[in-house]
């Protein structure tokens, strides 16, 4: 794979030897060639040298052989790059390759390093150097600005973005820099500057040089720059302090920086904001000269009035829109601009859509706890060895027991799994066998979100005495109520909202029966197709009994042995078993076959 440069580094000894390090992202093949005497070339094969690393690292005033490195790219249709070594004099050198690193070591060279006047200086320093004529007498020579001498990142270091932000992002970071919220981030290029009394504008020139931007100053802009930074920051850094020693804002627009004051940076914005509010006022006028449309959309699906309406009456004009409601044939009356009943069309397109429907088909089973038992329905969190495998949920509404547990009275939900069918039959050998009978298996069809009802029960008659004395008989309900909310999920599951009562006859007084009443609700998430059970109603029956033979059994003491008691106490479990299934709008008519 080609790899890339990403080192260039120089480090000189104090005996006047040095070493130039070459880096690279892996370990590449490399071929030295000496062009003159004085003059190293180092081709990396099969490598790509980035733009942020073409410049050169000068190094005339160290006390070294190497004067300059210069990397470049030979092409780039060749993945080659080429690093020039130029030196003062021709020394030893010796190459080694460590890993990712080539470094290139030479002697020491008797030529001494040359003054800051003669050395070699980069092309912003050049113009540092050609605004001299332009600088106050009493101030220093611009030439003896200092900067880096190594204009590309060291070892180790990321290299810095050419991109300048933007002005928004300017202003944001200003503006959380006032708040002491944080510091803005400058990434430009750091160099170090020495300024005595400098035309801004020269200032700008040198920054141009640098960050390799476009710049565009306004004819009124004036000022001088004092400042001393020793140690390099990013130019970005000095270009944002030099605009506001000076009062001075400043604009990008495409590729070019734009430098102003600050009163012709506000004005121009307040025109351009004055512009923005005329074109407001003319498009809202417009608005206003833009015939009225009327619209007839009918709705299929929904409510009209309570889900249409008011969604329609939000993005209406005000003043000119309106919308009403023909109950008569469910549709809406829309009157606004052409633009407003596009958007009305949108609402009406999206909310009126098929209604998921339900069909819940339940099994109402009372089975004796020995079925319960082989069914796999135990409430006290335990698993029995069941036919549909196990359950999920377990809410007892009164005294967690065990199915087993004759006196206990609560109403449990749980969850099976497994085919239906295997359901059925398992039921149907349940009357087979004579351990329990299905006392009714109802089915109705809901739409989403709204509630079935499912009631069964008797009428319990008794006897109700008036203040005359006379009597009449009432009728008390004793029945099972079961209601379900199913609500169809994007991903095809069904929630379900379950409400649960049963009543029955605890017992008499004064000839006016008490009712018991059990009553449990929960809200659960099921498959389509998924059976709840909800068991926990124990109904618990005596029976009892005498036989013997006749005359014998009725000797007082001997008796006994020619005469039989039996009591009998049965607990029976009224399981119901609730399966919700989404059903298709092209199903329904089937369902009805």
């Amino acid at each position: 794979t080609t790899a890339w440069l990403n080192k260039i580094d120089f480090f000189s000894e104090e005996n006047g030897k040095s070493t130039v390090v070459v880096g690279t992202t892996h370990a590449v093949d490399y071929r030295i060639q000496k062009r003159s005497p004085k003059q190293l070339i180092v081709r990396l094969l099969n490598t790509r040298t980035p733009s942020y690393h073409q410049r050169p690292l000068i190094t005339t005033r160290f006390k070294s052989a190497v004067d300059r490195v210069i990397p470049t790219q030979t092409g780039k249709s060749v993945a080659e790059s080429v690093v020039s070594i130029e030196m003062r004099e021709a020394v030893p050198y010796v190459a080694e390759q460590s890993g990712n690193l080539l470094l290139i070591h030479f002697e020491a060279s008797a030529i001494p390093p040359k003054p800051l006047e003669r050395a070699d200086l980069p092309d912003w320093k050049q113009v540092i150097s050609d605004t001299e004529a332009e600088m106050t007498p009493s101030g220093p020579a611009l030439g003896q600005t200092r900067a880096p001498m190594a204009a590309a990142p060291s070892i180790g270091q990321a290299p810095m973005p050419e991109a300048l932000p933007s002005v928004k992002e300017q202003q944001e970071a200003e503006l959380q820099a006032m708040l002491g919220n944080k510091p803005r981030v400058y990434t430009g290029e750091k160099i170090a500057l020495d300024f005595y009394q400098t035309d801004v504008k020269n200032v700008f020139r040198i920054l141009r040089e640098v960050s390799g931007k476009n710049f565009a100053i306004d004819r009124d802009v004036t000022g001088q720059v004092t400042m001393t930074l020793d140690k390099p920051v990013p130019w970005d850094q000095v270009l944002d302090l030099v605009l506001r020693m000076n009062q001075l804002g400043m604009a990008e627009e495409g590729q070019i920086i734009r430098i102003a004051t600050l009163e012709t940076l506000k004005a121009e914005d307040d025109l351009r904001k004055a512009k923005l509010e005329s074109f407001r006022k003319a498009r809202e006028e417009a608005k206003a000269l833009e015939p009225l449309v009327t619209r007839y959309f009918p709705v299929s699906y929904s409510n009209a009035d309570a889900e249409i309406k008011p969604h329609i009456e939000n993005i209406l004009t005000p003043s000119r829109g309106s919308v009403t409601v023909d109950a008569k044939n469910n549709q809406v009356i829309v009157t606004d601009t052409l633009a407003k009943i596009e958007q009305a069309e949108q609402i009406v397109r999206r909310i009126d859509k098929v209604t998921a429907q339900v069909i819940i088909e339940a099994r109402v089973v009372e089975v004796t706890e020995n079925f319960s038992r082989e069914l796999g329905i135990q409430w006290d969190s335990s698993y029995g060895p069941g036919l549909l495998g196990d359950w999920e949920t377990n809410l007892d509404m009164a005294m967690n027991f065990p199915s087993q547990a004759g006196s206990s009275i609560g109403i449990n939900f749980s969850r099976l799994s497994g085919v239906p069918f295997a359901l059925n039959a398992r039921l149907n050998a349940v009357e087979a066998t004579g351990e329990g009978k299905i006392l009714s298996s109802p089915k109705i069809l809901t739409l989403d979100n709204k509630k079935a009802k499912i009631k069964q029960g008797v009428e319990y008659p008794y006897l109700e005495r008036d203040s005359s004395g006379g009597s009449s008989v009432k009728f008390k309900n004793i029945d099972l109520l079961l209601e379900v909310t199913p609500h169809v999920t994007p991903d095809d599951r069904i929630s379900l909202i379950i409400f649960i009562t049963k009543n029955d006859v605890a017992g008499v007084t004064a000839g006016v029966p008490s009712v018991a009443t059990n009553e449990a609700e929960t809200e659960l998430l099921v498959n389509d197709g998924d059976t709840i059970v909800i068991g926990g109603i124990i109904k618990k029956s005596e029976n009892s009994g005498k036989s013997g033979f006749p005359l014998l059994s009725k000797i007082p003491v001997l008796g006994w042995a020619f005469k039989n008691t039996t009591n009998a106490v049965q607990n029976n479990e009224l399981l119901i078993f609730i399966t919700p299934r989404i059903v298709q709008l092209e199903q329904v008519t089937a369902l009805h076959q």
